[in-house]
């Protein structure tokens, strides 16, 4: 049989009447290949206070922090990050920072607690992990 032809049969005869022996293969792998795909990802919004008195830890430890953080960069879970500060900076006055905040995309909030514990923030203890707050994240605009 022509596969015009069984195209045909199948788009024009009830279901009842078309085998199911005789649905092209291809639907079948469809459906398998659908029902394997990976967890969607969603955005997260964190943020993540500094312990009281952890400045010069943050600044000491700074480099390896940008440096562990790359690799996230490049596969595209980080999508934007940085300090929070306690107010606007300034003339001649140093940033006045008190945590940080970051944007993560992950298919679990267990994902983004997963890379935030591996940072070297959080293995210097400069986050207050009891305060970190995750919460899932729906971005109405980007401008670069």
């Amino acid at each position: 049989m022509s596969t015009t032809r069984l195209l045909r049969q199948t788009l024009t005869a009830p279901l009842s009447v078309f085998p199911t022996s005789k649905i092209p293969t291809a639907r079948k792998s469809i459906r398998a290949m659908t029902s394997a795909s990976a967890p969607e990802k969603f955005e997260w919004l964190v943020i993540m206070p500094d312990q009281p008195g952890k400045l010069a830890k943050r600044m000491e430890v700074r480099p390896d922090h940008f440096e562990g953080l790359k690799a996230g960069v490049d596969r595209g879970f980080w999508k934007m990050g940085g300090a929070l500060l306690e107010e606007v900076p300034k003339d001649g006055d140093g940033l006045k920072i008190q945590g940080s905040a970051m944007v993560a995309l992950a298919s679990s909030k267990e994902e983004v607690i997963e890379q935030l514990k591996a940072d070297t923030y959080a293995r210097n203890e400069v986050w207050d992990f009891s305060k970190i707050q995750i919460y899932p994240f729906k971005c109405a605009f980007r401008h670069p």
